[in-house]
C-alpha cells in the first residue's frame, strides 16, 4: 500500500497524471490549461531550492547537538542505509551507509564512546548490514544489532539499551531520515539527539536540474513514511 501511494505522489508521475487529464479533456482551453500546468510544475520542481524548501520541516523538529558539543552524549547509534553487490560479487555498504559511518567516526575522533551499528539481513545470501559495516570499516570494537529491517525495529530492539543509559545518545542517519528516526526512537523512550543537519543554500540551487526532482521525491518519501508510522502507532506524537 505504501509503495502504491509513493508511486502516485512522486515525480514525474504527478506531471504525467496532469498531462493525462489534459489528453482526456474535451475543451481545447482546458487541455491547454492542464498542459501548461504540468509544464510549469515540472519547471518549478526542477529547481533544487524548491526541494530544499520542501525538505526544511524534516530538519527542524528534533533535538540537535549544540555547537558540536559532544560532552552530553555517552554513546552513538548508527542506522545503516543499505548494502549492494558489486560486479565481482562482493557485498559492500551503500553510499548512504558509508556517509553515516564516516559521521560516526568524525564524532569518535572527538569523544571516545561506545558505538552501536543497527541493521539486519536486508538482502538474500548477504551478511547483515551492521556486520558488513563493522567489518568493512574496521570497527571491531563496536556493537552490532542485526535483527532490524527498518527504523521502527531498530528503535524497538534498542529500547532496553536506551533505558539503561541516563545520558543522551547520538543517533546518526541521513538528513531526510532524521525526523522520522528521532520521533520513532523518542516513542520508545530513547533520549536521542541528532547532528545539526543545516541546509545550505548555494548559487546552483537556483539552476534547474534533475537534483530538484530527487530532493522532492526523498522529502515526499519521508513525509509519507512519518504519516504511515503515526497511523500505525509506531510514532506517538503525544
Amino acid at each position: 500500500m505504501k509503495q502504491v501511494i509513493l508511486t502516485f505522489f512522486t515525480l514525474p508521475i504527478i506531471f504525467l497524471i496532469i498531462y493525462l487529464f489534459g489528453l482526456l479533456a474535451s475543451r481545447p482551453k482546458t487541455k491547454l490549461r492542464l498542459f501548461s500546468t504540468a509544464l510549469f510544475i515540472s519547471l518549478v520542481c526542477s529547481f533544487p531550492i524548491v526541494g530544499k524548501f520542501i525538505q526544511l520541516p524534516l530538519n527542524l523538529f528534533y533535538n540537535k547537538i549544540k555547537y558540536d558539543n559532544y560532552s552530553e552524549i555517552n554513546s552513538i547509534i548508527v542506522l545503516t542505509g543499505g548494502i549492494y553487490k558489486n560486479t565481482l560479487g562482493n557485498w559492500l555498504p551503500s553510499n548512504s551507509t558509508e556517509k553515516r559511518i564516516f559521521l560516526a567516526k568524525k564524532v569518535l575522533n572527538k569523544k571516545n564512546v561506545p558505538l552501536i551499528i543497527s541493521g539486519g539481513f536486508s538482502q538474500k545470501d548477504a551478511p547483515s548490514e551492521a556486520a558488513l559495516a563493522r567489518t568493512y570499516f574496521n570497527l571491531y570494537s563496536s556493537t552490532i544489532e542485526q535483527n532490524s529491517l527498518n527504523t521502527y525495529q531498530s528503535a524497538l530492539n534498542l529500547k532496553q539499551y536506551c533505558l539503561k543509559n541516563k545520558e543522551k545518545i547520538l543517533l546518526i542517519t541521513d538528513k531526510y531520515h532524521a525526523l522520522r528516526s528521532f520521533l520513532t526512537f523518542k516513542s520508545q523512550n530513547c533520549d536521542v539527539v541528532l547532528l545539526n543537519n543545516a541546509i545550505d543554500i548555494k548559487a546552483h540551487d537556483f539552476i534547474p536540474n534533475l537534483k530538484g526532482y530527487n530532493r522532492i521525491n526523498k522529502a515526499i518519501y519521508e513525509y509519507i513514511g512519518i504519516l504511515y508510522y503515526i497511523i500505525t502507532f509506531k510514532i506517538y506524537l503525544f
